[in-house]
This record gives structure tokens, C-alpha cells and sequence, in this order.
């Protein structure tokens, strides 16, 4: 356990990208990765906005590894400090969840959340279980389950889980598990127990504006839909000559390495209108922005129109929201001549980052 946790929390910051427009044949997403055109933010971005995080000796933020937006609140996981913040979407702190230790309501290590209506959910990697608190954090209810679970989802009352690899066969990446923990099927068998590499993040869910639910492996070029306790491809990504072989084990081979020969999908967005993915070619982080309602896409590099002398680096999103943080030292080192922070520039280096919010465009 003490070497899979080493692995599974090395965060690999990685750069990627996707030009040309193509009409798409169904729900296969051709990838015209040769494409070099530039893919401006405002075509697919209708507004944004920036948000200093409030900061105070009590409410540090060591790292952060998610972020949603949901109803002009800030939630942000900080799996190092093991604790999740909540903010109003002025930076002001609202809550904040910290209930480390093994008694009722409490949990060792927390990994994911999930929130909805009613619901904060918490997984704790440890103890594997789901803790379940109100809006006002109060402790609700435990769901245990057995396997290595580190993200989850609720869709309709039942929960989807991520398996990390147990090393056993047949090892299944996805569960699906009831309100009391009752493992009612499991899905996407990995074609090895070997995993050799490949423990950074990418996400493996994500949660539309009208609550439909998604699922993708990490590095797989598949996006499956949920409906009805099971799982329809809803997007297959093709990335020509440089598409994975599907009988290959994705973890064998390093995708950070340079003389790594193919293409896979990093982390994907998907709203109304879009899904985005990115991916990296030539150590340079490429976007695919697929249009659903028009049925093309579009590759390349971003150039962030919206933000002057800026990069674009989403790593979170939820609804039709992508997500980044930028923190106070890359701030004054490398962006503090962009007009749009010129009221973020009395930020002390030791403060909590700003969020900024891209609202994806709907029409």
C-alpha cells in the first residue's frame, strides 16, 4: 500500500494541445492533429471571471487537486492539507470541511468529492468508504465498499467508482455500487495487471450543467455516457496513424516520455454545446474543441484572446465551466503585465491563488 500511494500521489504537471475543421461520421471524433492554426479562447469561451481566494493563517491552501463551481460556490479539494474548502464565488471563505480521524463523520485520507443537491460526498481512500455530510456539513451517512476506489460520482442515487489497479484479473476500472454499498455490477476490464506507469491525474467523470454523467479511463480515447446503470460509448476519439492500439495495455508504455509514438485524450469537458479534450503533441498541450450541434471539430493550439499575454490551462471543470488556478508567484513572475490582473498585482506570495472561472458559450 505504502508504494501505491507513493505513485498514486505524484502529480505530473504536463503541457499539451488540437485546427482545421472536420465533419464528423457519427460520434467518432476525427483528430487532425498536423493542423498548426491557432484556436482562439472567444470562439468557444462567452465570458470569465477572476477570483482572489480570501487567505488567513487558519486557511491555507497547500495544493490543489479539484475544483468545482456549483451554484456560485467554490469547492476545492487540497488533498495534502486533507481538507476541502468551500468559497462564495467573491473569494470569501464559506466552510470548510476538516474531520480527520476514525471515529463517526471523520475520514483518514480524502481523494474525490462529488456534490449535488443535497449531498457533500467525500471518498476516503483509506478506509475505503463515502462519507455523506449536509450543506451545513453535517455528518449523514457511510457507504463502505471493497476495492482500491479513489473518484466517484452519484448519478440517481447510486454510486460510480474509479478503481485504481489491484493487480488481480479480471481487474475492473469502473464499479457501481448502491446507496448502501451493495456492488451491483462493474464494468472495463484492464487488458493487463501490469501498470508500469502513468499515475498522474486526468479525470475519469464529469457532470454536465444538466446533470448527465460521463465516464473515460484515464489515456483511453472512449467517453461513455451513464443511463440507466449502465454505460453507451457516446464519443470515440480517432486520432489517425497516432491512435493507441486498443489491444495494448496504455500503462506500459511512459506518455510523458518524448519518443512516446501515439496520441491519447488527457482530461475532457463536456457541456451543451462542446466537448473538449486536450492532449500532447511535441510537448506542447493541444485542444480538440468538437462542436455537437454543428457536428465538426477543431485542432490546435490556444491563443487566449481574452486574457492578454496569458496561457490557457484549464485542469478542473464541471457544467459549462472550465477551471485553472494561478498562483500568486507565476502571477507577479510571469503575468503581471496582462491588464486583467492589474487589480490582483498587492497579492503576497504566500497567498491563497486566484480562480479563474471560463463560462463555455451555449449557442
Amino acid at each position: 500500500m505504502k508504494t501505491f500511494a507513493k505513485y498514486f500521489f505524484l502529480i505530473i504537471f504536463i503541457c499539451y494541445s488540437c485546427t482545421e475543421k472536420k465533419t464528423q461520421n457519427s460520434n467518432e471524433i476525427i483528430v487532425d492533429y498536423k493542423a498548426n492554426d491557432e484556436i482562439k479562447v472567444s470562439s468557444f469561451i462567452e465570458n470569465f471571471k477572476i477570483v482572489k481566494l480570501s487567505t488567513d493563517n487558519d486557511h491555507l491552501i497547500h495544493q490543489i487537486s479539484k475544483i468545482e463551481y456549483i451554484d456560485e460556490k467554490i469547492y476545492i479539494l487540497d488533498i495534502p492539507s486533507n481538507c476541502i474548502f468551500i468559497f462564495d464565488d467573491s473569494g470569501k471563505l464559506d466552510k470548510k470541511l476538516e474531520k480527520v480521524g476514525g471515529g463517526p463523520g471523520e475520514y483518514i485520507q480524502i481523494t474525490d468529492f462529488f456534490v449535488d443537491d443535497k449531498h457533500l460526498f467525500v471518498m476516503d481512500f483509506t478506509q475505503q468508504v463515502i462519507l455523506a455530510y449536509d450543506d451545513d456539513l453535517n455528518y449523514l451517512q457511510i457507504t463502505s465498499f471493497k476495492s482500491l476506489g479513489s473518484r466517484l460520482i452519484n448519478h440517481n442515487n447510486f454510486f460510480w467508482i474509479y478503481n485504481e489497479p489491484a493487480y488481480r484479473n479480471p481487474d475492473y476500472q469502473f464499479s457501481l455500487l448502491n446507496e448502501k454499498g451493495k456492488l451491483l455490477t462493474e464494468f472495463l476490464p484492464r487488458n493487463s495487471v501490469n501498470h508500469l506507469f502513468n499515475w498522474a491525474e486526468a479525470n475519469v467523470f464529469y457532470t454536465t450543467s444538466g446533470e448527465e454523467k460521463y465516464l473515460s479511463p484515464r489515456y483511453n480515447d472512449t467517453i461513455y455516457r451513464i443511463s440507466n446503470n449502465t454505460i453507451q460509448p457516446e464519443f470515440i476519439i480517432n486520432f489517425k496513424d497516432r491512435k493507441f492500439p486498443t489491444n495494448e495495455n496504455i500503462n506500459n508504455y511512459n506518455i510523458a516520455d518524448l519518443n512516446f509514438p501515439f496520441l491519447v485524450k488527457n482530461n475532457f469537458y463536456i457541456s451543451k454545446k462542446y466537448l473538449i479534450f486536450d492532449y500532447i503533441l511535441e510537448r506542447e498541450r493541444h485542444f480538440c474543441i468538437y462542436d455537437k450541434d454543428k457536428n465538426v471539430n477543431i485542432s490546435g493550439l490556444i491563443d487566449n484572446d481574452l486574457i492578454d499575454n496569458f496561457r490557457f490551462f484549464p485542469r478542473w471543470g464541471n457544467g459549462n465551466y472550465l477551471i485553472e488556478e494561478l498562483n500568486p508567484e507565476i502571477l507577479l513572475e510571469g503575468f503581471k503585465e496582462s491588464p486583467q490582473f492589474k487589480n490582483f498585482l498587492n497579492i503576497e506570495i504566500d497567498d491563497n491563488p486566484l480562480i479563474i472561472i471560463y463560462k463555455l458559450k451555449e449557442k
